[in-house]
């Protein structure tokens, strides 16, 4: 955690918190895509849109994982230096 008084720690963590608001952000595209495609898929309610929505939702997962994975980058690297 940065602490007042410490000028370079607190810039590196001003760094990363910016860095992992951008990778936020983003999130909202990939997450916005899946809900709303599962929730087409629920209206339609047939096997073809279930299967568009679960091919669709794994191209968003995977997004999604890498964003977490870069967050944690930015995390592990803020704490080592």
């Amino acid at each position: 955690m940065c602490e007042a008084g410490h000028g370079c720690e607190q810039e590196r963590c001003d760094d990363a918190m910016e860095q992992i608001a951008g990778v936020l952000h983003d999130l909202c595209q990939p997450l916005t895509t899946l809900r709303g495609r599962l929730e087409l898929a629920g209206l339609i309610g047939t096997a073809e849109a279930y299967r568009e929505a679960v091919e669709l939702g794994l191209v968003a997962c995977v997004r999604l994982v890498e964003a977490v994975e870069l967050m944690r980058e930015i995390v592990g690297a803020a704490k080592q230096d």
